[in-house]
């Protein structure tokens, strides 16, 4: 597929701090591309620099191999944004569907188009007679949502979209954004805290951390600080007193991370290599119901262990068990 957004060199600052560095990026066009990142990562201000909410602060950002700065309105109309926090103008639910549309001059058959949106995000036409102030938080989003695929854009970015709505509602989201790249090949980058939603719709994962790409998960984040252990390793005390060994970092505040492959768990105690102690806090499948991933807390520390089903019931691990972490402090990969 060819690329219709591209990114070269963008920088973004507030305030004089850096909070987007990505000296350059792709996306195809009728692709879903998801963005992966903790609170802070760059995620959303990703989104409105696609979207032209925000100007970066340096940088060029093309569209179709066009600067969007360049672009004619027309053409920007071409992209759209659902932000977070859901905004609905004080109309009725009609009223707030058709706004874009009669904004961009589409104002032949808006009841059809009105009605097409709200099925297509599981709500019933006649909720285009509700007041803005009558629906709950999910109807909000779907409303709002239903808004943007109204206008059947070329590129749709969405921040966050199941972060207020149920599972049923999530599901229906999830069906609506892949309708919207069936029916008009809209091209689509989303942002959420819900890697495993994410895996379920994206073509391809992004991973932010603090306005950088990562090659590599966001999971396992191991922020220090270090202290100098010899010559070739650091530590980290851990609030219940263990220690966690690292290769040699940059500097005593350096971030890394731990792919969590990695990474391997057992309910036996070995006595030899590294090791730390915690206890299993979840057990999932996500695309691959031969590979489970495992969540487990060591002392205020969250990692996350992805192997193999059969290697795992072998081990013996089970949801609130205490188990041991095996890992090598060579495989961190440090980020600063």
């Amino acid at each position: 597929m060819d690329a219709i957004l591209r990114l070269r060199n963008v920088r973004h600052q507030y305030n004089g701090r850096t909070v987007l560095d990505i000296p350059e990026l792709t996306i195809s066009g009728g692709s879903i591309t998801g963005l992966a990142g903790p609170n802070g990562s760059g995620k959303s201000t990703m989104l409105k620099i696609l979207s032209q909410v925000e100007r970066c602060s340096s940088g060029l950002v093309f569209f179709k191999e066009k600067t969007l700065m360049s672009l004619d309105m027309d053409a920007r109309r071409l992209l759209a944004y659902l932000p977070q926090e859901t905004y609905l103008l004080k109309r009725s639910v009609f009223d707030n569907i058709a706004y874009g549309l009669k904004v961009r001059g589409r104002n032949s058959d808006l009841h059809s188009s009105v009605r097409a949106a709200l099925e297509l995000v599981g709500l019933s036409p006649s909720f285009a007679d509700r007041q803005w102030h009558e629906l709950s938080g999910g109807e909000s989003q779907r409303v709002a949502l239903a808004a943007r695929l109204a206008l059947k854009p070329a590129c749709l970015m969405l921040d966050e979209p199941t972060a207020s709505v149920d599972m049923e509602s999530a599901r229906i989201i999830h069906r609506a954004i892949l309708s919207a790249r069936q029916e008009w090949g809209t091209t689509l980058v989303i942002s959420s805290h819900h890697q495993s939603w994410l895996n379920g719709i994206c073509d391809r994962l992004i991973y932010l951390f603090k306005g950088r790409l990562l090659d590599c998960s966001y999971k396992n984040v191991l922020l220090g600080p270090w202290e100098k252990f010899s010559s070739e390793l650091s530590v980290m005390r851990m609030t219940d007193g263990q220690l966690f060994y690292v290769g040699k970092p940059p500097g005593p505040e350096s971030s890394g991370v731990m792919a969590p492959h990695n990474i391997r768990i057992t309910s036996s105690q070995p006595t030899q290599g590294y090791k730390i102690s915690g206890r299993v806090t979840g057990i999932f499948a996500d695309n691959d119901p031969r590979i489970l991933s495992v969540h487990a807390v060591c002392g205020e520390q969250q990692f996350s262990i992805t192997m193999p089903e059969n290697e795992l019931l072998k081990e013996g691990v089970l949801p609130n068990q205490n188990v041991t972490l095996l890992y090598s402090p060579q495989d961190i990969v440090w980020l600063s």
